[in-house]
């Protein structure tokens, strides 16, 4: 027998009746989770390894070199863990101040600095109390005590600027000098009592987070994303990223009036055409055909994920599992699979080049989503025999898995001869059960005897419910980031509303 208390409810109701076990707290925590589907894996893990030392959070090279003046000077002055915690905080609130009185409103091309929202109402006012601003929590600019450090100390690591550890730490590839001359100024802000956002102004061509390029740091920064740790390592994650930079160069400067943004823009460049293939420079760049195989890809994960919150979005109350499939059925002609598939644009040049058939059937006018997404999936199934070497292997990365595109075109081949809409319905039950699957896979115990499950539907005995709608944007593949870090260090610049390649960063990618 366990032990435990129990209570007898009484008050008129059948007696015997037990009030809940007395060891735990009641409760089903049913907030929701990332990843319902589970299909982001192997596109994640290929971004990880094309842009190490950039993650979907780390958008501005500044913030690089402000972890690393901080480690420089608690090593300096030998500062124990709160002094340290508190110089970084101060020092990200001085950044944002200055950010903000250099660029009231939002570049097109950057991020604002972080925390500046969170500072908003106190930059408005014109001053900020520092001791107040710098307070971790919700009254301050960020909840954690190490500030925005969190979501750039591993990429922090990977590039060496920082050693791993429990606070920040010079690495191997820091240059205390370079970061000091670079953001000279930021620590005697940073320990003020009071800053004056109109007296901030003057220090915006040196310490704003669009500044990096024409100053010390930046030119160190350069130096650490575009050029491997140890040249004589062709395989290491630093010379990836550098032929990765140079791939990204490449198509900037080919293709200058077509970049505006990187992800949607330099994309399409990448997974279609003979580009990467014919030019001098792409075709002798190895991660050029894992890149196509990786940005393909993604284009069948989005629709999984934009299918899936299409799906989700039906699910109006207490609903049954049919009728959200027959919701998806009647989304799509009356046909067969084998007719819908021999309806589908070519996905292949006579030259053997992919064409653009996922980003052509995602620009159809007044196609019902759910269509368009299961057009693309399909689009993504036939490369499966139409990618070779490289390309297909980054395409396709673990063999056989569900919803994959080896797994979708088998599907669709055995579907063939039945209707397009009756597949409709299976796979609606069989993305239902997957996310189940998953959501249970992914649920835990907590110490307070609660059980947190990661979904946002949920299903009962053939009913559906919903607790929340479900996103469906992409995978990052970091472009994006990467590309305002390589322009906060002067390897890129924005202007005129496109991009190209700057002096220095041509001298470093060669």
């Amino acid at each position: 027998m366990v032990e435990g208390t129990v209570s007898v409810i009484g008050d008129g109701q059948a007696p015997g009746l037990v009030d809940g076990p007395g060891w735990s707290l009641p409760g089903l925590d049913v907030a929701a989770g990332r990843y319902p589907l589970s299909v982001e894996r192997h596109v994640m893990a290929m971004a990880d390894h094309l842009v190490p030392g950039v993650t979907t959070v780390t958008p501005h090279g500044r913030y690089y070199a402000v972890h690393g003046l901080i480690a420089a000077q608690a090593e300096a002055e030998d500062l124990t863990i709160p002094e340290a915690q508190s110089l970084l905080r101060r020092a990200e609130v001085a950044l944002a101040a200055v950010s903000f009185a250099h660029h009231p409103q939002a570049l097109e091309w950057l991020p604002r600095a972080h925390g500046t929202d969170a500072l908003a109402r106190r930059l408005h006012t014109g001053t900020l109390t520092m001791s107040e601003a710098e307070a971790p929590g919700k009254d301050g600019y960020v909840g954690s005590r190490w500030g925005f450090w969190g979501p750039y100390n591993g990429s922090e690591i990977a590039l060496g600027i920082l050693a791993p550890g429990h606070m920040p730490a010079p690495g191997p590839r820091l240059e205390a000098a370079a970061v000091r001359a670079g953001l000279d100024g930021l620590l005697e802000l940073a320990r003020a009592e009071t800053l004056s956002v109109d007296s901030l102004k003057s220090f915006g061509d040196q310490l704003c987070v669009c500044a990096g390029g024409e100053r010390a740091d930046g030119e160190w920064l350069a130096k650490v994303m575009c050029e491997p740790a140890d040249p004589a390592e062709t395989g290491s994650r630093s010379a990836t990223r550098r032929q990765t930079i140079q791939l990204l160069a490449r198509v900037v400067t080919e293709h200058p009036e077509q970049i505006r943004r990187f992800t949607r823009d330099i994309g399409p460049v990448l997974a279609f055409g003979d580009f990467l293939t014919s030019d001098s420079v792409t075709s002798g760049i190895d991660t050029a055909a894992v890149w196509r195989g990786v940005v393909l890809r993604n284009y069948s994960v989005g629709a999984w994920r934009r299918l899936w919150s299409w799906l989700v979005a039906q699910v109006d109350g207490l609903l049954p599992i049919e009728e959200v499939a027959d919701r998806f059925a009647v989304e799509l002609p009356d046909t067969t699979v084998d007719a819908f598939l021999s309806a589908l644009p070519a996905t292949q040049s006579t030259t053997g080049a992919p064409l653009p058939a996922e980003y052509d059937l995602r620009n159809v006018i007044d196609s019902p989503l759910p269509l368009t997404e299961l057009r693309v999936l399909a689009a993504g199934a036939r490369r499966v025999d139409e990618l070779s070497g490289r390309v297909r292997d980054a395409f396709l990365g673990r063999r056989g898995v569900e919803l994959g595109p080896e797994w979708t075109q088998r599907r669709l081949d055995e579907a063939r001869p039945t209707k397009l809409r009756d597949f409709a319905r299976q796979i609606t039950h069989d993305l239902v059960a997957r996310s189940q699957r998953i959501a249970r896979a992914k649920a835990r115990r907590r110490p307070d005897g609660t059980l947190w499950l990661p979904t946002r539907l949920h299903e009962r005995g053939g009913l559906l419910y919903r607790t929340s709608q479900e996103g469906r944007g992409d995978v990052g593949l970091r472009l994006d980031q990467l590309g305002t870090v390589l322009a906060t260090c002067g390897v890129l610049r924005y202007d005129g509303g496109s991009w190209s390649v700057t002096g220095r960063g041509r001298a470093l990618l060669g």
